[in-house]
């Protein structure tokens, strides 16, 4: 079984306070927050060993602060920058780590995580509060096996969002 874990980025300057979407950074409530989801991993027992990482500066940034505590491999990859659940499931299907971090956006990271704990027939209340809403550097972490298209089998292993 491997892990997956979904991690959206943090919370970013205005569209208007960039040049493009792309160069869209951290604010510092981003940057803080980022470093809170890290700790958080870490202290639910999470170690990913590859980042793979939506090439957008927000993305970029949250990998930054919030996996600084890891040692991984990093790959920032165009195909994760507004990816759909599908595109970024395939970006963990190709990889072959055995616990693998996503940082990437709203609405694929929501809508998989979504999918996943849908799967997983998991009514609890952390799994309810991920699978309608998925704010900025939140995660959610999942145990899982086989293909996203069958009944895989994941498991929610542990998720967290900032307290605002």
């Amino acid at each position: 079984m491997r892990t997956l874990i979904l991690f959206r980025h943090a919370k970013a300057v205005r569209p208007h306070e960039a040049e493009s979407d792309r160069a869209r950074g951290l604010t510092g409530r981003g940057r803080r927050e980022a470093a809170l989801a890290g700790a958080a991993m870490e202290d639910a027992g999470l170690m990913p060993a590859l980042a793979l990482v939506s090439t957008a500066q927000r993305t970029r940034e949250t990998a930054e602060h919030g996996l600084q505590g890891f040692k991984l491999e990093t790959v920032f990859e165009e195909a994760l920058y507004l990816a759909e659940p599908e595109g970024i499931w395939d970006a963990f299907s190709a990889s072959e780590a055995e616990s693998v971090v996503i940082v990437g956006h709203n609405p694929g990271i929501g809508e998989l995580t979504a999918m996943l704990i849908s799967q997983a027939h998991d009514g609890s209340k952390l799994a309810r509060e991920f699978s309608g809403h998925f704010p900025t550097a939140a995660f959610a972490a999942f145990e899982v096996r086989g293909d996203l298209l069958e009944a895989a089998g994941p498991r929610l292993l542990a998720a967290w969002r900032a307290e605002r």
